[in-house]
């Protein structure tokens, strides 16, 4: 259900509301209230913005899942393993530690429910959609705003209406929370009439409020950190080295879990507890044994042989994150069937593993694929093993949810990822020392080379201790090491890694430059590369400027030819090999700057190096004008198919941008 007409309380209630409860600043809202101080009868008497009985949320199925009105609503329809994993929203509940009961106030804190109800379903509803950890994080950001309001003795709207309120409220929160808090503010602003506050919404001012008050090294958006040479390397070492480990023993681990969930599931009805454990003790001897041997004493041996199905799961979605750099959140929902194909290019097989991707889009999943090693594809079908025993041992009956089983799934549901909190507790405990070198001086001095001036002790991050690992490393180094390898593009990259081109720009290419180049074999075809790197440059200036039939446009052009023209071939390639002049191939025409670009890296077309009259461009134009005409072609399609589009209107942008180069390259010629 989307918010399309916003009802006023006149068209969604009778009139049985006694009261409406009116605190200077807002005009309120909310429904019925569970605070913990027993304040239901009070709740009763405030005005709702929402008819209760509107529904927020539906089950897998389409059926009603929550409504307006309930004290939580229910989003697991939302969740990427679709709909096994429970979601819940709570809303705010007056707690003894903010309000002792003798100045408790339980109107004030009924309206400041409904006003967080509120403003929570406008930003689910009336905006653009968003995916449930989104939701969940401006959930939990509503509920500390909430709770300070109350402690405050204001409504959560004039908190939210007040700068210095907020920026007070806002001290030391974390990254989660500014990004909510900020998002909030805006849903705030453009439904400021509907809610009918009465004070103006400042937005600006109470963004930047926010912004200031946070922590400062999450305020500033750190990147994740780039894992060092040699702890990567030898973290991929120890997820290698593991592998031959995890099939010896799974053989045997399999079987010990077909023969404990057979002995629990098939248990005959009407047992005592005596007989029910001898009958099953009788059952699992051979379980016993083989379990003891990997560890186990006493205690429960189903959640022993979870454990160990679980570890194992752990390392291997570690090694597919790791060879693939798709998120933690990809690796979850990787699914059991489909997910390895082969594909073969240029008489060579590559491995390529399927799975979905929702990252900037709204929470709703889409295909998306990985191109990864042959030790990768080793490493999904060891999972792909595990998982298939468990979807054999717990199949429903129902062939047709086969398709919806997962590869790293719950050892008790087939179709459940498992939840994020079990994954990080697990890799802190278990995997971090189990792979992680201890860092060195001369690691730190290597990420001082790509990022001098952070604060790396605050990350963990200290001579002595192991690597503190995360899921986001392995994609942040693997984009970097195979950009520094010379082999591989941006633009593959950006395929690779289902990112959009600007904040790939900023956060994956950042540093390659001076990161180490992860290439150990001599004979490799990219050290032959780099050495004729100058040689490459050269002969690429030789034919693009040099020996070109047309005149050149551009300040690229110019620069270069005033630098040669008074020198030898001999000397103008020495001057290449010292790094002195470059020269590369663009669309449209070349680029001869020596330094790190700083324009976007995925542009097809370097339009921002046009705009700004780019003083190392250079401009072919009979290339420009072949782009000038195609662009003309896409806007005049786009405007009579889908006039005034965003599409539209970039692309018509981009038009005028050729346009105005090419009418003052032409003057300056």
């Amino acid at each position: 259900m989307r918010t399309t007409d916003l009802p006023t309380f006149s068209e969604t209630q009778s009139s049985t509301v006694q009261e409406t409860i009116r605190i200077p600043g807002c005009n309120p809202l909310p429904r019925g209230d569970h605070d913990a101080l027993g304040c239901t009868s009070e709740a009763s008497k405030v005005q709702s913005h929402f008819d209760p009985e509107t529904v927020v949320s539906l089950d897998p199925d389409g059926k009603p899942l929550s409504r307006y009105g309930d004290p939580s609503w229910n989003l697991r329809s939302m969740s990427t393993d679709g709909g096994q994993t429970i979601c819940n929203l709570y809303f705010f509940e007056v707690q003894l530690l903010l309000a002792p009961p003798e100045i408790s106030r339980p109107s004030l804190a009924a309206l400041i429910r409904e006003q967080q109800t509120a403003l929570l379903w406008l930003h689910m509803d009336a905006g653009r959609q968003r995916a449930q950890r989104t939701i969940v994080a401006a959930s939990h950001t509503l509920n500390q705003l909430a709770q300070g309001a109350y402690r405050r003795g204001v409504t959560l709207f004039e908190l939210l209406c007040d700068p210095l309120m907020l920026s007070e409220e806002s001290v030391d929160k974390t990254s989660n929370y500014l990004n909510a808090s900020r998002s909030l503010l805006r849903t705030l602003w453009r439904h400021r009439d509907f809610l009918k506050i009465d004070v103006e919404v400042r937005l600006k001012e109470l963004g930047e409020a926010i912004k200031e008050s946070a922590a400062k090294e999450d305020a500033e958006g750190n990147q994740t950190p780039i894992i060092p040479s040699r702890i990567y390397c030898a973290i991929l070492a120890g997820l290698l080295g593991g592998l031959d480990e995890i099939e010896r023993g799974l053989n045997s681990l399999l079987d010990a879990y077909r023969q404990e969930r057979a002995a629990t599931l098939n248990a005959p009805k009407g047992l005592t507890h005596r007989v029910h454990q001898r009958l099953r003790n009788e059952q699992l001897q051979e379980a016993h044994k083989v379990m003891r041997a990997r560890g186990w004493t006493r205690g429960s041996l189903r959640n022993f042989i979870a454990g160990e199905i679980v570890g194992i799961q752990l390392r291997l979605m570690n090694f597919v994150i790791a060879f693939t750099g798709m998120r933690i959140g990809e690796a979850q929902i990787l699914p059991l069937k489909g997910v390895l194909e082969e594909v073969e290019h240029r008489n060579s097989v590559h491995h390529v593993i399927n799975g979905f991707s929702h990252k900037l889009n709204g929470g709703r999943k889409k295909p998306a694929s990985w191109v990864t090693t042959s030790e990768a594809h080793r490493a999904v079908l060891i999972a792909q093993r595990i998982s298939s025993t468990i979807l054999q041992v717990l199949e429903n009956g129902d062939p047709a949810m086969d398709d919806a089983a997962l590869l790293f799934c719950t050892t008790d549901n087939p179709y459940k990822k498992t939840a994020a909190s079990v994954i990080y507790k697990r890799l802190a405990t278990e995997l971090i020392p189990a792979i992680c070198p201890v860092i060195t001086q001369a690691d730190i001095d290597e990420l001082n080379s790509l990022e001098l001036e952070r604060g790396w002790l605050r990350e963990g991050i200290e001579v002595g201790k192991a690597w503190p690992l995360t899921f986001h490393q392995y994609r942040r180094s693997l984009s970097v090491y195979a950009h520094r390898s010379g082999m591989v593009s941006l633009p593959a990259l950006k395929g690779q890694l289902q990112h959009i081109t600007d904040e790939m720009r900023a956060y994956y290419s950042d540093g390659f430059c001076r990161a180490v180049n992860l290439v150990f074999d001599k004979d490799h075809f990219s050290h032959e590369w780099k050495a004729a790197k100058a040689e490459s440059s050269f002969l690429g200036y030789t034919l693009g400027i040099l020996f070109s039939d047309e005149e050149l446009l551009g300040r690229g052009a110019e620069r270069m030819a005033n630098t040669v023209t008074s020198r030898t071939r001999s000397e103008t390639l020495q001057l290449f090999k010292d790094g002195k002049l470059a020269y590369k191939e663009t669309v449209l025409g070349g680029c001869v700057s020596t330094e790190e670009c700083k324009a976007r890296p995925l542009e097809a077309i370097e339009l921002e190096c046009l705009e700004k009259d780019c003083t190392n461009m250079v401009v072919s134009p009979k290339r420009l004008g072949i782009v000038i005409r195609s662009q003309e072609i896409v806007v005049a399609t786009l405007e009579r198919d889908e006039q005034g589009s965003v599409e539209h209107r970039l692309e018509a942008g981009n038009l005028q941008v050729l346009l105005r180069a090419r009418q003052r390259l032409m003057e300056t010629a």
